[in-house]
């Protein structure tokens, strides 16, 4: 049997390990690495990137053990560490992924804290039952999730699991007695819904329709004046180094060349934003808060910035033209195309602090697009290189197939797996728009990754992923800002708040779209049901990359979610109404019988769920009519089809006669549209009488089949 030794400083030497043990020396290692340079157990810092092969995750990279001041609780962390990563149980526990050092690392001081302010020294021969107990109380009192719970009590075990390998012995009994923690814990079965939150329809439909514009229209502006930059710097570094003779000369061309264009002197967008000179300049309050882009002027003369600034008499041709002509903010001779929703130029003209600026938000704009179009999670989209876009036809050698090629990590192993995805030609452009952002940066990084920080004075840009969760949350403030109102923000508000974007947001959303509102259409032009037939001919239709998992639990969550929903409406006295309404309204009765029906008693929301999930598992929205399908009854299907057929063929949907069709208020819009559209049909002369008798028949039709609805709204 194990004992445990108390900790203390006397006891900070490893019986089990030696200084030079190599950290990973059970980790794959990436192609290159020198191995004589890897951690040895005897560092207090070890340095796990070797064994990280998705470096586009956000994560740390080194375990740095000498935030411990305690040596014993030093050499126990590291001996922890170091055998969950190294040693094979023969429980089949697996070993812990370097990527989650840093983690496993902070949840084991958490713990041994928390047992040092309990029997006041660190001594886990003292710890019992009831002090773990007491310790998963207090996380369950915390407001996190209970996953997170389950993340928080995991050194508990650990050190159980691990005790052979431990010089203190570890906790020697076993905790919870072998229950899972889940379990131990009171929080029951593990919760199979996931509870990420999805983006509301208003919100992801605003966000993405303005990532759209940027990637199909305003990028072209932000190009070109990239391009004006780039061949200016070229320009002026390539200048003549002799001493001008003649800059006044030069100065009044230039203003002269402004006059004629009928354009301003250049003032900085945000000077104020830029801080030092031009912060003190725009504070100073000369020309009312504006500040001269002297080195733009400069530049586009091709004299030195330092020539005019020391120059009385340049400077002073230079006020002189902003009382003649005025300011132009920016500067730059890139024209600003008109914004396609309003005909008016999307913003002023760029300096180089705007443009800077604007490209980020064109690459998160990008990032958007392909997360959300894609169904891709953040580690896959951010591991895309360039050149990833592939075009082919597909086997009917007529049909365009548009493919990216990338790494899907998730139960893949350290190296990940290959793979490609199918998709829209939206999300190509944004490939594509990420490609020329990132095309300079990643020559002077050395690399071909897609996603690289966009700043000159960035470091490690080959290895960093940029922080595109905070990237996404500040285009949201500037879309806000510059096209928003205080009482009419872009981004619609959610309640009072706005809403806080992450990537994990996107694929949940998506998900749930598509198994639930398939014919719906995002951001005024895609139509989920094209995004996911293109998806499901790749890489997110294989059994083994979880999306179409995702999209049939989201699919069932959506079914109970919309029968709820239908349940409350008729409560409310709003049944539904087609051939099925009669049917499913006495299914509800029944339901709300049993519940109890007294005013303002609530019914709880899971016996609710249970209750009503038979209806739930047969209902499918659609945009016309929702189905609760009964392959037995079901018009859509043909004899033969009837045995195996486990959803509708909604392309053959009868609404006004299948016994399975039923209708609620959101199916009017399209029913009263289509019969405005044959209203105008018939005001055309032209139609001969059999024409005009079938569309008076049809409307006939759709207005037996709505007429309920539209009483009860009225």
């Amino acid at each position: 049997m194990t004992t445990t030794s108390p900790l203390n400083d006397e006891r900070a030497v490893s019986r089990l390990r030696v200084d030079d043990d190599i950290v990973l020396a059970s980790m794959p290692l990436r192609d290159g690495t020198d191995r004589a340079a890897l951690s040895r157990f005897g560092d207090d810092v070890w340095d796990m990137a070797p064994a990280m092969f998705n470096m586009a995750r956000k994560a740390f990279r080194t375990v740095d053990f000498g935030v411990i001041p305690c040596a014993a609780e030093r050499l126990l962390a590291k001996e922890y560490i170091y055998a969950w990563m190294n040693e094979r149980r023969a429980d089949g526990e697996p070993r812990l992924r370097p990527v989650s050092g840093h983690t496993a690392l902070a949840t084991l001081r958490r713990f041994l804290d928390f047992v040092r302010s309990r029997i006041g020294k660190l001594d886990l021969a003292n710890v019992d039952q009831d002090l773990i107990d007491a310790y998963a109380t207090h996380h369950r009192a915390r407001p996190i999730t209970p996953g997170r719970v389950g993340v928080c009590l995991r050194p508990i075990v650990q050190l159980h699991r691990l005790a052979p390998y431990l010089t203190c012995g570890g906790i020697t009994f076993t905790p919870w007695r072998g229950r899972p923690v889940y379990r131990a814990t009171g929080q029951g079965t593990r919760c199979s819904e996931n509870r990420t939150a999805r983006i509301p329809e208003p919100v992801i439909g605003a966000m993405l329709r303005w990532a759209l514009k940027y990637v199909e229209h305003l990028c072209d502006d932000i190009f070109t004046a990239r391009a004006e930059a780039d061949a200016l710097n070229s320009r002026f570094a390539a200048r003549s180094r002799a001493r001008h003779t003649r800059p006044a000369v030069m100065l009044a061309s230039w203003i002269d060349k402004r006059r004629e264009e009928g354009r301003g002197i250049p003032v900085w967008e945000r000077p104020l934003s830029i801080g030092g000179l031009t912060g003190r300049l725009s504070r100073g309050g000369r020309f009312d808060g504006e500040v001269i882009n002297l080195k733009l002027l400069t530049m586009q003369c091709g004299l030195h910035l330092t020539t005019v600034h020391k120059d009385p008499a340049l400077l002073s041709m230079v006020h002189d033209a902003v009382d003649e002509l005025g300011f132009e903010v920016g500067g730059m001779d890139t024209p600003i195309s008109p914004d396609p929703d309003t005909g008016r130029p999307w913003r002023e003209r760029f300096d180089a602090i705007s443009l800077a600026r604007e490209e980020r938000h064109l690459q998160t704009a990008a990032y958007i697009v392909c997360c959300y179009l894609t169904g891709m999670r953040d580690g896959e989209v951010q591991s895309l290189r360039s050149g990833c876009l592939k075009r082919n036809l597909d086997r009917d050698g007529r049909t365009e197939r548009l493919a990216i090629e990338g790494v899907t990590w998730k139960d893949r192993g350290a190296r990940g797996e290959q793979v490609e995805w199918i998709t829209i030609e939206a999300a190509v452009q944004a490939i594509g728009v990420a490609e020329r952002l990132s095309e300079r940066f990643r020559r002077n990084a050395g690399t071909e990754r897609l996603w690289l920080a966009l700043d000159d004075r960035e470091t490690n840009n080959a290895e960093t992923p940029i922080l595109i969760a905070k990237k996404i949350n500040q285009f949201r403030e500037h879309l806000d800002e510059r096209y928003g109102a205080d009482d009419s923000p872009v981004i619609p508000r959610v309640g009072e708040d706005v809403w806080r974007f992450n990537t994990r947001q996107f694929r949940r959303t998506l998900a749930w779209y598509i198994a639930n509102r398939p014919f719906g259409v995002v951001a005024g032009k895609i139509q989920y049901k094209h995004a996911s037939v293109a998806m499901f001919n790749g890489y997110a239709g294989s059994s083994a990359s979880g999306f179409r998992q995702e999209v049939e639990q989201e699919l069932a969550l959506g079914q109970l979610d919309d029968i709820i929903d239908y349940f409350e409406n008729h409560r409310r006295g709003h049944g539904p109404g087609g051939p099925a309404g009669k049917r499913v309204g006495v299914e509800l009765e029944r339901v709300g019988r049993e519940l109890g029906p007294l005013p303002g008693q609530l019914a709880d929301r899971k016996r609710l769920k249970a209750m009503l999930a038979h209806l739930a598992r047969t209902l499918h929205v659609g945009y016309l009519n929702d189905c609760f399908f009964d392959p037995l009854t079901a018009l859509c299907l043909r004899e033969s089809e009837k045995p195996s057929a486990s959803v509708p063929v909604l392309s053959r949907c009868a609404p006004d006669r299948c016994p399975n069709a039923c209708l609620v208020e959101r199916h009017l819009p399209p029913w009263e549209a289509s019969i405005a559209q044959a209203e105008d049909l018939l005001a055309d002369k032209r139609l001969s009488p059999l024409q005009r008798e079938a569309l008076r028949l049809d409307n006939d039709r759709k207005r037996r089949l709505i007429a309920p609805l539209k009483e009860r709204t009225s």
